[in-house]
């Protein structure tokens, strides 16, 4: 069954939009020819109008819709069999409806949208939650490939090549990426669905505390014997995610002139009982809103430093410092949470050091180099 669509959208007066000129939909996941060609049509239409609203896409490669959005995105992306991309663990309560990659073409990177069924046929539903669920998703995805073909262009060696991290986790400065991009990518979106807040504000919230919890569990699971290792990647990764939640959260908030957290209801909850925790994001939240003002403006990959600086900051306040020595990570864990101003002070110190070893300390061992 036929399920490739090319569009062309310079050949009238479109030219004057910010849009590929030609771009591919593929879609075969549907057994009907008639709603393949339905949304395939809406798709074309919602990415017009994307391009109407000011949203540069001529970066964009195209359109799959598929219902293993992961395997395709592998594939488009090219990666070697038993590869695993470096991305959010899945979320409690949510379910991806929809990501974008990278993906190389010739001498140059593109950007590929990749759809799941379900959200493909939203497109055509007469329900209006249904509609702006698919409308917010796919502006959305769209935004990420404004945002990455930017980066793209301002860095090109960030994609296809071993990002060099210097002295920095290579997890943790690539997740600092990722919370710029999704705070980006919810801000550019924002106004398309601005329903979704809750939606954010939850995933935030559930986030916040699964990290604070599962930090503290594989800490344990170290000083029981575990591998130290594991350990390291499986605490960068919880908080990580974290970030990149709150980066949704607040992208979404800014997107639609809102600051701080006082307008989530859940976040403002929970951070208030937490007053550290509320000092680090109020700090990602200016940082974020710097780069966004700055974005045209790039001139190393050292803007997202601050990011991962806060980052470390908060593993530091849950029991996990790091700092890289040649090729050698030093790695102190504490599970009594940082809670009292000795031991919290101690762990920050760490996080600020650039290099060497760390000194004597509730627990320290050594671990491999990540690369």
């Amino acid at each position: 069954m036929g399920g490739n669509y090319l569009l062309d959208f310079h050949h009238h007066e479109e030219g004057s939009l910010p849009l590929p000129p030609k771009c591919t939909i593929s879609i075969d996941c549907y057994d009907s020819s008639d709603i393949r060609d339905a949304i395939a049509s809406s798709i074309e239409q919602s990415l017009y109008a994307l391009a109407l609203s000011g949203m540069d896409l001529r970066s964009l490669d195209g359109v799959t819709v598929t219902s293993d959005a992961r395997k395709a995105a592998c594939d488009l992306q090219d990666l070697p069999a038993g590869a695993i991309p470096l991305e959010m663990t899945e979320q409690p309560e949510t379910m991806e409806l929809a990501r974008t990659v990278a993906v190389q073409r010739g001498d140059e990177f593109r950007f590929h949208i990749v759809l799941r069924p379900g959200l493909g046929l939203m497109t055509l539903s007469t329900k209006p939650e249904e509609q702006a669920l698919a409308c917010g998703c796919i502006a959305h995805e769209a935004a990420h490939v404004e945002h990455e073909g930017l980066l793209y262009k301002t860095f090109p060696d960030v994609y296809g090549h071993a990002l060099d991290c210097g002295d920095r986790s290579r997890q943790s400065f690539i997740k600092s990426l990722d919370v710029w991009s999704e705070y980006a990518a919810c801000r550019s979106s924002a106004q398309f669905r601005a329903e979704a807040m809750e939606d954010f504000d939850r995933a935030f919230c559930v986030a916040l505390q699964q990290s604070l919890s599962s930090s503290q569990k594989w800490i344990e699971r170290f000083r029981d014997g575990g591998n130290a290792a594991e350990t390291f990647r499986e605490i960068q990764q919880v908080f990580g995610d974290t970030f990149i939640c709150a980066g949704y959260l607040l992208g979404h908030l800014h997107g639609l002139e809102m600051h701080g957290m006082e307008q989530a209801p859940g976040a403002r909850q929970l951070l208030t009982k937490n007053p550290p925790i509320a000092e680090l994001i109020s700090r990602l939240e200016r940082v974020l809103q710097e780069l966004w003002l700055s974005e045209f403006g790039w001139d190393s990959l050292e803007v997202f430093a601050p990011i991962y600086d806060l980052l470390c900051e908060m593993m530091a306040l849950y029991g996990m410092a790091f700092a890289r020595r040649g090729d050698e990570w030093r790695i102190v864990m504490s599970d009594e949470a940082a809670k009292t101003p000795a031991l919290r002070d101690f762990l920050l110190a760490k996080v600020r050091e650039e290099s060497g070893p760390i000194a004597s300390s509730p627990a320290k061992k050594n671990v491999d180099s990540e690369d």
